[in-house]
């Protein structure tokens, strides 16, 4: 049988993990269960899932603890799409998930067939770095670079001055999105959709939260800024010196 992707499902409510997993294997996902947060490392680095479900709530260690551990594994296991599944649906609680680099947030109860369904989005928007070299095709531009900024999308990679900075994957792909539009302003409701692909019920505040980020680490130069503009969004706007 021939199988859409891998997907780890971490969760410690055996009911819970036990519907999942028929709903993913109906739709032709292969499944791993973990019942815990200890072994989720090392079955990322031997299994090379495609997508980490995630609950936040574990009896050993956090949901968000994990997912700052998977950010900060090696290339290419860091950008390993995450969604959290958990009980813990506060405003407070997706911000943070968001700012550790999650990829989509679901709250229980949840509907099986929604589940599938954000999981299918966030992996046909996920990028892999390939494990060999990929023949040349035409494809939309992947490299950027605007002042001390350079950033390269199939890499994941983002340098200031030329030197490396770390980001999120959803903070990279905000920031090249921007990029590629300089001077054109976007609602944070555009930005939800264009980058993140789905319509969150976090709320535009996650737009908020990374932009600060992004600003956060990439400090100020004068060939460029991100501009917000009160009650509409942001923008990137290139200064043109004369």
């Amino acid at each position: 049988m021939s199988s859409e992707g891998k997907i780890l499902v971490v969760d410690d409510e055996p009911n819970i993990s036990e519907v999942v997993r028929l709903y993913l294997e109906h739709s032709q996902y292969e499944t791993i269960l973990l019942y815990r947060g200890r072994d989720v490392i090392k079955t990322i680095t031997e299994e090379r899932p495609n997508l980490v479900l995630l609950d936040i709530m574990l009896p050993d260690i956090s949901g968000y603890e994990l997912c700052e551990q998977i950010r900060r594994m090696d290339t290419p296991f860091n950008h390993t799409p995450i969604i959290f599944l958990t009980a813990k649906g506060e405003s407070i609680d997706k911000l943070r998930g968001f700012n550790l680099g999650v990829d989509d947030y679901l709250v229980k109860p949840f509907d099986p067939n929604e589940l599938v369904a954000r999981i299918k989005a966030v992996l046909r928007r996920a990028v892999h770095i390939p494990h060999e070299p990929a023949p040349p095709q035409s494809s939309p531009r992947k490299w950027l670079e605007i002042g001390n900024i350079v950033i390269d999308l199939e890499q994941y990679r983002v340098t200031v001055d030329g030197k490396r900075v770390e980001l999120t994957p959803k903070e990279i792909e905000l920031l090249f999105f921007l990029m590629s539009n300089p001077g054109r302003v976007f609602t944070r409701e555009d930005l939800l959709g264009y980058v993140w692909n789905f319509d969150f019920t976090g709320g535009t505040r996650t737009v908020d939260a990374h932009v600060k980020n992004l600003r956060k680490k990439l400090g100020q130069h004068e060939s460029w800024n991100i501009q917000t503009l009160w009650g509409i969004g942001y923008s990137f706007e290139v200064v043109q010196h004369v």
